[in-house]
């Protein structure tokens, strides 16, 4: 990216590493803008500087983060928001939580299903079981906490208190498999052993684990492909993988930034090189391939009794990549699930269903119609031993919930899928209004106004400005919660 500011004058910024990648997947982003409406602020011929989600914005939520705290038991130096080393403490009241909570899901089209705490370190707050409690009494499907861990594997009880209040997910800090990587970024020594224990215990709760490594280049990327080694061995508690390359967030020179940015096709060709797994230039696709298999069953199914839609994730193509990996636990046989089909000519089929069922929606037709897609562009002899095409059928319903084609109520099937994603949040460097305006990862905040996540943490950054605005001076907090405070 070649950009010239009046101010600073000409800079370039490195996107991707391979070419050839980064066009296919702009090539099969699927566009679905929407209009969206109940809208409660925003300019949008201000875009990003007079932020907060308007008129001008292209992409309903597929998830919204609410920071419930800027405090935090850790310093990791990669942190973009900055948490623990504040002079104030910002942490939102249960009204505000309440309220913040409500304004987002009032945004239509109501495609909001998940909810996702986050801080600072969520489970510091006061309010955090709280807040777990208000997001399933609004029927969200997947309540989500944003944490490092050490709650969870200090506290044998946290857990299983967590889950009952509504916690269902974990997205959790995860940037290695030994312990001198920690060291590195996050600053401390014995982290490993707090995820290790943080898991076992999320696993017994039943709290569904996405593993979150913050890459930089030359620190952890040598690891990647043990991460996913990793998730596919514990898949009894590991759903999903999102790998964050890091983004800058303070003054960095040209030269350094070279040797450190890591780039979302270099994820996919280390992936490649140091499992086999998955191929770079055939198992990755935009993150938001899942919007037409999304819009049929919205379409065919309509809203769950909450008046929520299926998962959509129209994102920009730039904002991420997602692979697909069929694995059997108990064999520890795995296939990427585009190497199954013709995708080219299923991705083109479901696309036209997808138009079909906004105008005509029909279940018994759409699901007919996905049938015969599926067993045409089915290749059986890409299939492990024992890998039918009816099991697979069970597994994708299972993960639509029985909405899609109505075979199976049952939850885990002996082939489970795990989701393999990333996304590379943007800085200063590599910014682009026009990911700002597809962003599906919104902030809602006491000011009344929702955020895209780049204009939140980046960019035009508002983070601080809302964390000053809503805070107390440190010392007034420590001073009003007494023991509160040594946490």
């Amino acid at each position: 990216m070649k950009k010239t500011c009046p101010q600073h004058g000409p800079f370039e910024e490195l996107i991707a590493s391979s070419a050839p990648l980064f066009l296919r997947l702009e090539r099969y982003a699927f566009d679905d803008s929407v209009k969206l409406a109940e809208i409660p602020g925003g300019d949008p011929a201000a875009c990003p500087s007079g932020c907060g989600i308007c008129p001008g914005h292209l992409s309903s939520a597929s998830m919204t983060n609410l920071d419930l705290t800027n405090r935090c038991n850790l310093r990791c130096p990669t942190c973009f928001a900055n948490a623990a080393v504040l002079p104030y403490v910002y942490e939102p009241t249960l009204e505000q939580i309440r309220t913040m909570m409500d304004r987002a899901l009032a945004i239509r089209p109501k495609r909001l299903q998940s909810i996702q705490f986050s801080g600072g370190e969520p489970t510091l707050s006061p309010h955090f079981f709280d807040a777990c409690r208000l997001a399933k009494e609004r029927g969200i499907r997947l309540i989500q906490a944003a944490t490092n861990g050490i709650l969870f594997a200090r506290d044998p009880t946290f857990a299983q208190r967590a889950a009952d209040a509504g916690l269902n997910g974990a997205y959790l800090q995860f940037d290695g498999v030994t312990d001198d990587v920690y060291e590195i970024t996050r600053g401390v020594k014995g982290l490993w052993e707090v995820k290790l224990r943080a898991i076992e215990a999320m696993r017994k709760a039943g709290i569904r684990v996405t593993l979150v490594p913050t890459i930089l280049r030359g620190v952890n990327d040598h690891q990647v492909g043990d991460i996913l080694k990793f998730a596919a061995a514990n898949m009894d508690a590991v759903v999903a993988i999102s790998f964050q390359p890091v983004s800058f967030t303070g003054r960095v020179e040209p030269v350094e930034r070279r040797a450190r940015r890591y780039t979302l096709t270099d994820l996919a060709f280390d992936i490649e090189a140091q499992t086999g797994m998955l191929k770079a230039m055939e198992d990755w696709w935009p993150l938001n391939i899942v919007t037409p298999f999304a819009s049929i069953i919205e379409s065919v199914a309509g809203t769950d009794s909450y008046g929520f839609h299926p998962f959509h994730c129209n994102s920009h193509p730039d904002c991420g990549l997602s692979s697909y990996l069929l694995i059997n636990p108990a064999t520890g046989q795995s296939v990427p699930l585009s190497q199954l089909f013709d995708m080219e000519q299923l991705l083109k089929d479901v696309h036209a269903l997808a138009r079909q069922t906004e105008r005509f929606p029909s279940r018994i037709y759409a699901t007919a119609r996905l049938l015969h897609m599926i067993l045409k562009d089915y290749r059986p002899e890409n299939a492990p031993r024992g890998l039918t095409l009816a099991k697979l059928a069970k597994t994708a319903d299972a993960i639509s919930g029985g909405r899609l084609m109505g075979i199976t109520k049952e939850r885990r099937h002996e082939w489970r899928l795990l989701l393999v994603s990333s996304m590379h949040f943007q800085d200063a460097y590599n910014y682009q209004v026009e990911r700002v305006q597809r962003c599906t990862i919104h902030y809602s905040a006491p000011d009344g106004h929702i955020y895209p996540f780049c204009t939140y943490n980046c960019g035009h950054n508002f983070r601080e400005k809302i964390e000053t605005r809503y805070s107390v001076p440190k010392e007034q907090w420590q001073k009003a919660k007494g023991a509160l405070a040594a946490q």
